[in-house]
């Protein structure tokens, strides 16, 4: 079956994710829009599309769309969640999921009445759709780590989202996007890494710093609220500890790496694709310490936009269902907010 796809939101991941919808015969794109008339024709004349409009309630008033990709800033995800839900279309929403927890649950409320609509997150994209996390997870469902009781985790840059991608001003505005580098890469984060353990571990404390100070943006940007470093304890109902750190426009460099601590065993790695494809196996030997290195072939891995559209189509197939749900996601983001409110 071949899907009508409109693009909402045609900036930089929409159009990230139509170069993936045209290498699947299963869609076609057939609207395009965006809040500027500049970038919607660029995006109109690079997918071939004839329709497009700078109001999305146009896209989604076509009968003959069946889905929609919502690439919006989070601020404007509720709105059009419900719009497009309401009009009957399935929808792939980028992460994170919305800019608050009241727009988060109004959206998983939306969602859960909308039966007959798939709703997919984007967070699964560089997470559990990887060939990476299927290895890792297998390593730990294997029973070789033992029971997990702690993961640690960071990433410090000195770099901010503004300086990679100029035209994001929204993303520095706490109000717009819902918070910085936790917000921008947690939801990634959280994603991997719970999900290596079925999510089931259940929140039950937080204790975490945050800081914005670190540096005067207004050379880069005309207002930037969100934060620039924070690092956060958490404790789960399972007894699982995670420290968590992040950062952008810190002033220090770590890499993205995580390390998960079992009773058996323990990994290092680094979850991004783009990063090192060796995982560290420490654990006992006949008694003594053994460190064995695990090299995960990627050369003929899907790019991982690729691979979330091809996803989503094939839960519009009935193939499968989403990896990351609305409600997941929820879970995901109030983690988050928690981290981001103290």
């Amino acid at each position: 079956m071949t899907y009508n796809i409109g693009i909402i939101g045609a900036g930089m991941y929409g159009k990230v994710l139509g170069r993936c919808l045209q290498q699947d015969e299963r869609a076609r794109i057939t609207w395009v829009n965006s809040a500027s008339e500049a970038t919607t024709r660029a995006a109109a004349e690079e997918f071939g599309v004839e329709k497009w409009s700078l109001d999305y309630r146009e896209v989604l008033a076509d009968a003959a769309v069946d889905a929609v990709i919502i690439a919006t800033p989070p601020y404007l995800h509720a709105e059009q969640l419900a719009a497009a839900l309401a009009a009957g279309k399935h929808v792939l929403i980028e992460k994170p999921l919305a800019e608050s927890p009241e727009s988060v649950e109004k959206i998983v409320e939306m969602a859960n009445k909308a039966a007959g609509c798939v709703v997919l997150e984007a967070s699964c994209r560089h997470t559990r759709l990887t060939r990476k996390f299927q290895f890792i997870k297998g390593l730990i469902d294997s029973g070789k780590l033992g029971e997990i009781y702690h993961i640690h985790h960071n990433h410090l840059t000195r770099g901010t989202f503004i300086e990679w991608n100029p035209k994001g001003a929204w993303a520095m505005n706490k109000t717009l996007a819902g918070g910085g580098p936790f917000i921008d890469w947690g939801v990634y984060d959280l994603s991997f890494h719970l999900g290596l353990l079925d999510d089931l571990p259940q929140l039950n404390s937080v204790q975490c710093f945050t800081r914005n100070d670190l540096r005067d943006m207004r050379k880069l940007v005309a207002f930037s609220d969100v934060e620039q470093h924070g690092a956060a304890w958490l404790e789960f109902d399972t007894g699982l500890t995670y420290y968590y750190e992040r950062g952008a426009g810190v002033h220090a460099e770590t890499p993205n790496e995580t390390r998960i601590y079992g009773t058996r065993g323990g990994l290092r790695f680094q979850f991004p694709a783009w990063d090192s494809n060796e995982v560290e196996f420490f654990h006992l030997e006949n008694g003594e310490p053994r460190k064995e290195t695990f090299t995960i072939d990627m050369s003929d891995a899907p790019d991982d936009s690729l691979a979330i559209t091809t996803h989503f189509l094939d839960c519009l197939d009935g193939r499968t269902k989403p990896l990351m749900t609305a409600g997941l996601a929820a879970k995901h983001m109030e983690i988050l907010f928690r981290i981001l409110n103290g």
